[in-house]
């Protein structure tokens, strides 16, 4: 079951964080004076990346929140990019294979782009056993095919 939990960091911006049973995060927001910034569309900006390592012994200096206050925001965060997505839908069919590369690691599978501003997720298993361990490293260029548009993340996802 995944747990929900917010806090204020050191410049003001406000965390929202969704756990894993563990608490490892695997969804975060972060709401500036500007705007919403989630950890599926914004991969290589350094102050937004998605925390690294289980945060059970930080959960005391944390808020607890809620999936609803989440997702809430989550939609929010992905409002702007609608269209953009939709387009992106149109231009590439389930099935067709694609050149991504290697961006980082989340619990919930391998973060690649594919030439795109929305990104893919592939399973770090099944790309491990097919690549080996020695081609997967940040920057690697793997060959997928689309198996999902994940409309509620604004995420492609791949297969080997």
């Amino acid at each position: 079951m995944k747990s929900y939990f917010k806090y204020t960091d050191e410049d003001s911006i406000d965390c929202f964080l969704e756990l894993d049973e563990e608490y490892y995060c695997e969804r975060a927001i972060y709401k500036t004076q500007n705007n919403l910034i989630n950890t599926y569309l914004t991969i290589e900006k350094k102050p937004y990346f998605l925390p690294e390592g289980s945060l059970k012994d930080t959960l005391e200096f944390m808020n607890l929140s809620s999936k609803e206050e989440f997702d809430t925001l989550w939609k929010e965060s992905m409002m702007e990019f609608e269209s953009d997505w939709n387009e992106l839908k149109m231009k590439y069919k389930i099935g067709e294979k694609v050149k991504s590369r290697v961006l980082c690691f989340y619990p919930a599978g391998i973060i690649s782009n594919f030439g795109e501003k929305f990104n893919a997720i592939s399973d770090y298993k099944t790309c491990k056993k097919k690549f080996g361990k020695e081609r997967m490293y940040p920057n690697d260029e793997m060959e997928l095919t689309i198996s999902k548009f994940d409309n509620t993340n604004k995420i492609i996802e791949l297969k080997t």
